[in-house]
């Protein structure tokens, strides 16, 4: 039976990130030794195994909205991408065991959008499905009285965004990157929720290459309070190259200004390393913890492939152009650890300016899953595998 959703306008008097307080993160390798992997239900029908969906925590209830894959022919056989509206909740106090329920639909099927969890409930911004890109954005809430769904709309964007990425400090949501009506971009914009009448605020935007699918994440620093992005890249446009970004840039919301303040660190084979298409969040009051991602060469290779072809076949260098044909005719086809996505639960200490690896797992080798702060815990919610292979696990790592 579809459930309805109550939409009401609604005045958010206060906003707070779901962030967990205390202590800063300390990294010890004993706490690293007694971590564990624990899987909960998985997503359940068609529409579970999913990537580049809504999800988040409101009133003790996991939820997961829209989302998209390919149900009926593989990707890789040319099968079509289908957009997901279901929206799927999950009692905490179920875990590790529990149902998934429907509980929910959005008013249109929706993914690679963005979005963060309040303590007023899971905020969802922008996204795309295969007629068009939008500018919405709009509240989910727990409502536990009715043990329903409520939605409230927010102000819309001030132009329709997807592969976008979006992270939330105290009373202000911010959003960096994406196609800005279809066209790759560097815009920074912030709403503040204690004054929506306002609307969304143009930030200066984030300085080199335009950004798609980049992980944004707020955190307290030396300086105060900062907002970090890295991730993302810019596709081929006229007649720049692709580029996959390898730094990571801070905001300082007090002066308005950006800076770069590290490089990401290489593989352990000495390769370059990108997180895009990862998730973050920010830990305690000092960590940034870091998940998933595509791999640095493969991604680029793949992305570049084209215009590479066109130059080798300009230059008449025939073997090179049948190498890149006959790798662009089996892409596709690789098992999953060929792509090598990112495995590492990466950690930055915003205080220290350090990074450190607190382990490799294979649960975090995903691209377009949501990573989720619950009681000092971690959730990866979804994701794809490979390139056209979504997942509809879920998993906790205990910290």
């Amino acid at each position: 039976m579809k459930i309805k959703i109550r939409i009401q306008s609604f005045l958010l008097t206060s906003f707070c990130c779901l962030l967990v307080s205390g202590c800063s993160f300390k990294l010890q390798s004993e706490a690293r030794q007694n971590s564990k992997w624990i899987a909960l239900p998985d997503l359940p029908g068609a529409s579970g195994a999913v990537s580049a969906h809504y999800a988040g925590i409101h009133n003790g209830m996991i939820l997961v909205a829209g989302g998209c894959n390919f149900p009926d022919t593989p990707a890789a056989e040319g099968g079509a991408k289908k957009y997901y509206d279901i929206i799927y909740a999950l009692d905490t106090t179920d875990m590790p065991s529990g149902t998934w329920k429907k509980v929910g639909r959005l008013s249109v099927p929706v993914a690679y959008g963005a979005s963060v969890s309040t303590s007023k409930g899971v905020v969802c911004l922008g996204g795309n499905n295969s007629t068009q890109s939008f500018s919405s954005v709009f509240m989910l809430s727990w409502n536990r009285d009715s043990q329903k769904i409520d939605c409230y709309n927010l102000p819309s964007l001030p132009y329709s965004i997807d592969n976008l990425a979006a992270t939330v400090y105290g009373d202000s949501i911010y959003v960096a990157g994406g196609n800005q009506n279809g066209i790759p971009g560097c815009s920074f914009l912030r709403l503040d929720v204690n004054n929506i009448t306002k609307g969304w605020e143009v930030l200066p935007e984030f300085p080199g290459v335009a950004r798609l699918q980049p992980v944004l994440v707020a955190q307290k620093s030396a300086s105060g309070v900062k907002i970090y992005l890295t991730g993302g890249f810019q596709p081929e446009l006229k007649e720049a190259t692709p580029v996959l970004p390898i730094d990571l840039l801070s905001f300082n919301p007090q002066t308005d200004s950006w800076d770069s303040i590290s490089s990401l660190p290489k593989l352990n084979d000495g390769s370059l390393r990108t997180l895009t298409g990862g998730c973050a969040v920010a830990y305690g009051d000092s960590a940034l913890l870091f998940a998933g991602g595509v791999n640095y060469t493969i991604f680029k290779d793949a992305i570049s492939r084209d215009r590479n072809k066109i130059e080798a076949k300009a230059k008449g260098d025939t073997l090179f152009l049948n190498q890149l044909t006959n790798e662009g005719l089996t892409y596709m086809f690789h098992p999953a650890l060929w792509y090598r996505f990112n495995q590492d639960l990466l950690c930055f200490n915003t205080y220290t300016g350090l990074w450190t690896t607190l382990g490799n797992f294979e649960q975090l080798s995903r691209a377009g899953a949501v990573l989720v702060v619950y009681n000092k815990n971690i959730l990866i919610l979804g994701g794809e595998l490979k390139p056209g292979i979504r997942t509809s696990k879920v998993n906790l790592y205990q910290m």
